[in-house]
C-alpha cells in the first residue's frame, strides 16, 4: 500500500513539474508569443508636393504613390517586369500589345475597375494639357481600344521596345475618371487601386495611409496602417529608428549610413541606385546657350571627388546611363569629357570669349534631392578654372517651383533612372521630353532618341546607345555626375522589406513590425 501511494506522490509531482509556474499576478512565466504591430511607421526627409500620379515627379511624392495606386504592370525587387493591374499580355506584333486585366479589382471608393479606367488614363497622360512627365514614356500609343470590360489593346506609331518598362512608373497609374473630374486633379486626394489608401495628410507633418481591404494581391499588404513622418534632418531619422519611434527611414546621407552599419541595434539596407545626379543647365540662357562653356564646366568637375566629399563615396560615378545598368552603360572615364582637365577648360572659356572667367548662380536646397552638398564641391572645383559659382539656395517648394518654370541658369539635380535607356534618356533629352528642363534642342540628339526606342534587336540598340552617350557628353547639355546607392535604415523587427534600386517602397506592402 505505501509503495502504491508512493507510486501516485511520484506522478503527481512529476505532473506539477510540467505545469507553468503561476505567480501572484498571474503572469506565466510561458514565453510569449511574437506579437505582429498594426503600424509601421516610416520617416522621410521631405514632404509630398503632390499625390496626382499623372502630373508629379517629385521622389517625395513617388514614394507614396507606391502604396497608393497601381499600373499594368511593376518591377519586382530584381526590376523585372511583372504583373500589376494586368494578370497577363500578348504582344501579336511589335506594334500591338493586348492587356487582359485581373477582375474584382476595385478603387479606394468602392467601384471596380475596367478597360475603360485604363483608357481614360492613358489618355490623360498622352493629353498636352495634363502636361504629364509620363507622356514621352508612351508618345507612340496611337490607338487604344476597349475590347471588352477587361481586355484592352495598345497600337503604336513604331514599334517601341521599351513600353512594358515604360508602363511600370507610377506617372503611369490607373486612376478612376469621376475622382479627377469631382477635384479638377488628384493632387490633394488619393483615389488608386493599390494596397494603402489616404486617411489623414498633416502638411510637413504626417501621412497616414490605412490598409485597403479589397486589395487585390492575397493577403497583402501584412501591415493595416503606414504613417509617413517628415522629419528634415538625416541624423534625426537615424535616431528616431535607433530609438524605435521609426520602423524605416530612406537616409541618403553617407556619414549618418557609415555610422547606422556599425550600429547593431538597426539595419541597413544598401543596393546600387538606378537615380542620378546631375549638374544642370539652363541651355537657353548665356553664358550656357555655348557648348564650349558647358564643356568647361564638365572638365573643371571632378566626379569622383564630388561623390567622396557628398556622399562618402557610396555611390558609383556614371555617364548619362545609370552605371548600374550594365547591359547599357558607358562609364564616365571611357566618354569625352569625363575626366578633369583645367588646362582644356580654361582654352574653352578663352575660346567663348570668357578669358577670365565669370560668375554665376547655381540653384540648390539644403534637402538631400535638392544637393547642396554636391552644388558645395563643385563650387570649389569650379574656381581652379576662374569660374565664381554663387549658391542659391532655396527651400524645397521654391526649388521645386523653380525646376518647373525653367528659372535658372544651372542646378543640381536628382533625376529618376532606369535600367532601359529610353525611359530615362528620352523625356529627359528629346526636344518634346516631358521633363526637358534643360531646354536642350538638337536634332541629332533626336534622331537617336527616335531610332533607339523603335529599335528592337538588342545589338542595333546598344550601338545606338553606345553612340548617343558618347554625342550627351560631348554636347553636354548636362553633366551626369553619379548614381548613389538606395539605403534603407530598419529597426530589426523589420520582416518583409525589400529593395528594388529606383528607390521605390512597393515592399512596405510586404513588410510588418515582429515585437
Amino acid at each position: 500500500m505505501k509503495k502504491r501511494n508512493l507510486f501516485v506522490l511520484c506522478i503527481v509531482l512529476l505532473m506539477l513539474a510540467t505545469v507553468p509556474v503561476v505567480f501572484a499576478n498571474g503572469v506565466s512565466e510561458t514565453p510569449a508569443v511574437a506579437q505582429k504591430a498594426t503600424t509601421l511607421t516610416i520617416g522621410v526627409g521631405q514632404e509630398a508636393v503632390g499625390l496626382d500620379p499623372h502630373i508629379v515627379t517629385a521622389f517625395s511624392s513617388m514614394r507614396r504613390l507606391d502604396l497608393l495606386y497601381s499600373r499594368l504592370v511593376r518591377l519586382d525587387e530584381n526590376m523585372k517586369v511583372v504583373p500589376d493591374l494586368a494578370e497577363s499580355w500578348e504582344i501579336p506584333n511589335n506594334l500591338t500589345y493586348i492587356f487582359h486585366l485581373k477582375k474584382g479589382v476595385k478603387f479606394h471608393n468602392g467601384r471596380e475597375m475596367v478597360a475603360e479606367d485604363v483608357k481614360y488614363s492613358l489618355e490623360r497622360v498622352l493629353d498636352p494639357t495634363t502636361a504629364s512627365p509620363g507622356r514621352s514614356y508612351i508618345s507612340s500609343i496611337k490607338d487604344i481600344e476597349v475590347i471588352d470590360e477587361y481586355t484592352i489593346k495598345l497600337v503604336l506609331s513604331a514599334p517601341l521596345a521599351s513600353l512594358l518598362d515604360a508602363l511600370t512608373s507610377n506617372n503611369i497609374s490607373i486612376v478612376p475618371k469621376e475622382a479627377v473630374e469631382a477635384n479638377g486633379n488628384l493632387q490633394r486626394v488619393a483615389v488608386g487601386t493599390g494596397p494603402y489608401m489616404l486617411k489623414e495628410w498633416v502638411v510637413d507633418n504626417s501621412m497616414t495611409l490605412v490598409r485597403n481591404p479589397n486589395y487585390f494581391e492575397k493577403d497583402l499588404p501584412a501591415t493595416d496602417t503606414i504613417i509617413f513622418r517628415v522629419i528634415p534632418e538625416e541624423a534625426s531619422l537615424y535616431a528616431g529608428v535607433k530609438s524605435g519611434n521609426l520602423d524605416l527611414a530612406t537616409i541618403n546621407d553617407g556619414a549618418t549610413i557609415r555610422q547606422a552599419k556599425n550600429d547593431k541595434n538597426v539595419v541597413v539596407m544598401s543596393k546600387p541606385g538606378m537615380n542620378v545626379r546631375v549638374f544642370s543647365f539652363n541651355n537657353e540662357k548665356k553664358p550656357f546657350d555655348d557648348v564650349r562653356v558647358r564643356q568647361a564646366v564638365a572638365l573643371a568637375l571632378d566626379r569622383s571627388e564630388i561623390l567622396t566629399m557628398a556622399e562618402y563615396g557610396m555611390g558609383q560615378t556614371t555617364g548619362p546611363i545609370p552605371i548600374s545598368a550594365k547591359e547599357w552603360a558607358i562609364a564616365p572615364e571611357d566618354l569625352a569629357f569625363g575626366k578633369p582637365d583645367y588646362a582644356k577648360a580654361k582654352q574653352l572659356l578663352a575660346e567663348a570669349g570668357y578669358p577670365n572667367g565669370f560668375s554665376f548662380d547655381i540653384v540648390c536646397s539644403s534637402t538631400y534631392e535638392g544637393g547642396l552638398a554636391v552644388a558645395q564641391v563643385a563650387q570649389s572645383q569650379l574656381k581652379n578654372i576662374g569660374l565664381t559659382a554663387n549658391l542659391d539656395v532655396v527651400e524645397w517648394g521654391n526649388y521645386i517651383d523653380r525646376w518647373v518654370k525653367r528659372d535658372f541658369s544651372a542646378m543640381i539635380e536628382l533625376r529618376g533612372g532606369s535600367s532601359e535607356p529610353d525611359r530615362f534618356l528620352f523625356r529627359s533629352l528629346h526636344s518634346t521630353g516631358g521633363v526637358n528642363n534643360f531646354m536642350f534642342k538638337d536634332a541629332e540628339t533626336d534622331a537617336l532618341l527616335e531610332l533607339g526606342r523603335a529599335q528592337t534587336v538588342p545589338s542595333e540598340r546598344k550601338a545606338t546607345y553606345d553612340k548617343l552617350q558618347q554625342v550627351l557628353t560631348e554636347k553636354a547639355p548636362l553633366i551626369f555626375l553619379y548614381s548613389p546607392n538606395e539605403n534603407q535604415v530598419l529597426s530589426p523587427l523589420v520582416q518583409g522589406f525589400k529593395q528594388i534600386g529606383n528607390g521605390s517602397l512597393y515592399y512596405v506592402t510586404h513588410a510588418q513590425v515582429i515585437k
